[in-house]
C-alpha cells in the first residue's frame, strides 16, 4: 500500500522515508492523515460561520479566521500525534481531545441549531419585555386602585352630603357639598392621571412585543454567549430538541476526536520496533564509546602513544 506525498506532509513524515515502511506502518500514517482533516474541516466551516453569521465580519476576516482555527487544531492534532504512548500521556491527550471536542462541538450545534436559536432569542426577548413590563405595573396598578379607592370614597361623601344621609344632615347642594364635590373631583383626575400612566405602559408593551416578534435584530445582534444560553434554553424546554441535541453533540464528539481514537486504536508497527531497536543501539554505542575514552586504561594508552610519537 503506497502514500502519498499529500498525506506524508499532513502527518510530518517524508516521504522517502515512508516509501521504507512496512504496510501496517503505511495503513497506519494513512488513518492519521485521514483523521485529522476531519477536525480540521470542521473548524474551518465553524470559524468562518460563527465569524460571519454571528460576529457579522467581514468575508476576509472570517476567512482569516477559519484558516486560524483550522491550522491551531492541526498544530494540536500534530502534538497529539508525536506524544509517545504511557498511560499519563493519554490521558492528557483525552483530556485535551475532549476539550477541542466539546468546543467544536458546540461551535457546530450554533451553526446547525441557528434557527432554533434565533426562535429562542425573540422568545425570550418577549419573555423579558413581559416581565419588565409586569415588575413596572404592579406600582402602577396599586397606585391606581388606591386612588380610585380614595375618588369613589370622596363621591360618596359627596353624595351623602347632597341628600342629607350624613354630614350636616341637610339635603342640599350648599358650600360644604361644593367643597366635597370639588376634591371628589381632583382624586378623579388623579385615577384619570394614574390609568393613562398605565394604559402607556400596556400600549408600549404591545409595541415592544410587536417589533420582537418582527424583527430580525433581535437574533443577529446577540452574542456567542447569549447563543449558547438560548440553545440551552431550547432543549431544556424541549424534549425532541434535547434528544436531537445529544444526537449530533455525540457524532460531532465523535468527529472531533478520531485523532485520539486513531491514535489509541493503532498498536505499534513493525517500523516502530525497528526504530526502538537502532535508538537502543545507538545509546549503547554511545555509552560505550564514553566509557572508553573515560577509562584510566584510555587515559594509560594515550600516554604510551604520546611518548613514542
Amino acid at each position: 500500500m503506497s502514500v502519498s506525498k499529500y498525506l506524508c506532509f499532513v502527518v510530518g513524515e517524508k516521504f522517502e522515508k515512508v516509501q521504507k515502511f512496512h504496510p501496517s506502518s503505511h495503513k497506519r500514517l494513512t488513518a492519521f492523515a485521514l483523521a485529522i482533516h476531519i477536525p480540521v474541516l470542521l473548524w474551518a466551516v465553524t470559524g468562518y460561520v460563527i465569524s460571519n453569521s454571528i460576529f457579522q465580519l467581514e468575508v476576509v476576516m472570517s476567512l482569516c479566521i477559519a484558516f486560524f482555527c483550522a491550522m491551531a487544531i492541526y498544530l494540536v492534532e500534530r502534538i497529539v500525534l508525536a506524544t509517545p504512548k504511557n498511560f499519563f500521556v493519554n490521558a492528557l491527550r483525552l483530556v485535551i481531545g475532549l476539550v477541542i471536542a466539546v468546543l467544536g462541538a458546540s461551535t457546530v450545534d450554533l451553526v446547525i441549531f441557528d434557527r432554533e436559536i434565533a426562535e429562542q432569542l425573540h422568545i425570550s426577548a418577549q419573555e423579558r419585555i413581559q416581565q419588565d413590563y409586569e415588575k413596572n405595573s404592579v406600582a402602577l396598578v396599586e397606585t391606581m386602585g388606591r386612588k380610585k379607592a380614595d375618588w369613589q370614597r370622596a363621591q360618596e361623601a359627596a353624595n351623602c352630603e347632597a341628600n342629607g344621609t350624613c354630614g350636616s344632615r341637610l339635603r342640599s347642594v350648599g358650600p360644604v357639598y361644593r367643597e366635597l364635590a370639588r376634591q371628589a373631583d381632583i382624586l378623579r383626575k388623579d385615577y384619570l392621571h394614574e390609568q393613562k400612566k398605565y394604559e402607556a405602559l400596556t400600549e408600549k408593551k404591545n409595541l415592544q412585543l410587536d417589533e420582537a416578534r418582527e424583527s430580525s435584530k433581535t437574533a443577529s445582534q446577540a452574542g456567542l454567549l447569549s447563543r449558547i444560553k438560548a440553545l440551552h434554553d431550547y432543549t431544556s424546554s424541549n424534549t425532541a430538541a434535547f434528544v436531537a441535541w445529544g444526537l449530533f453533540l455525540s457524532l460531532v464528539l465523535f468527529f472531533e476526536l478520531m485523532v485520539v481514537i486513531a491514535k489509541l486504536v493503532f498498536g505499534e508497527t513493525v517500523d516502530d520496533e525497528l526504530d526502538r531497536i537502532r535508538e537502543s543501539i545507538s545509546q549503547e554505542k554511545a555509552r560505550a564509546y564514553k566509557e572508553a575514552i573515560t577509562s584510566p586504561v584510555f587515559s594509560a594508552r594515550e600516554m604510551v602513544h604520546s611518548s613514542f610519537a
